[in-house]
């Protein structure tokens, strides 16, 4: 078998147990198995494409000024979360918390959704576009996800994760647009992290 098709094969193996039976994963004694079983799924995809996955590494100057940007827009969406009424679910003051917006976020998310996922889509579709498209669309269902699998959601943490919904579409985009136009894997986790960073420090403003 060769490594686009092994891609192929384990893109969908995370796809049918991280949607498919979110349940089973959410449902055991370890708050952290999801991410167990994410980090698992990437070490395998990194494993079979190693080589092309090293290219990915290179840093374009032009995402310096995507950073810039990308930090004004985390400080601006949260922000904005004021006057439309909504909470921020978010307790800043945890080192877990932080650990897991700044490091453990851009770093996995982007190592799944910027390739995990986006190799095999491109094979397949043979088209790049339709991979920064269709990951950047899987990115936001993750994060509304819990609106399908937890019964009981309070209102005001419902609003939220629709609006969440909308900014990471956008924030997919963006980080999607670097692959798409550079190659640059390390560019996406640099757009996410500086996005993060931007919502974080909006807290102290």
């Amino acid at each position: 078998m060769n490594t686009k098709a092994q891609l192929i094969l384990i893109a969908l193996f995370y796809l049918v147990i991280r949607y498919g039976f979110t349940h089973q994963l959410e449902g055991t004694k370890s708050d952290y198995v999801t991410y167990y079983f994410e980090l698992l799924c990437v070490i395998s995809a990194l494993v079979v494409s190693y080589r092309n996955f090293l290219n990915e590494l290179k840093f374009p100057k032009a995402a310096f000024y995507g950073m810039a940007l990308s930090l004004a827009a985390g400080a601006g969406v949260f922000k904005l979360a004021t006057p439309l009424g909504l909470e921020i679910p978010f307790q800043f003051n945890s080192l877990e918390i932080l650990f897991f917006l700044l490091i453990v976020a851009p770093v996995l998310e982007e190592l799944i959704f910027r390739w995990l996922l986006w190799k095999p889509i491109e094979t397949v579709a043979k088209k790049p576009f339709v991979a920064l498209i269709v990951c950047a669309l899987v990115f936001s269902y993750s994060h509304c996800h819990p609106l399908v699998f937890i019964v009981f959601i309070p209102n005001e943490l419902r609003d939220f994760i629709y609006y969440q919904t909308a900014y990471t579409f956008l924030l997919g985009l963006g980080c999607g647009y670097y692959v798409y136009r550079y190659a640059s894997l390390s560019a996406a986790i640099a757009i996410h992290f500086a996005f993060n960073l931007g919502f974080y420090l909006a807290s102290f403003i």
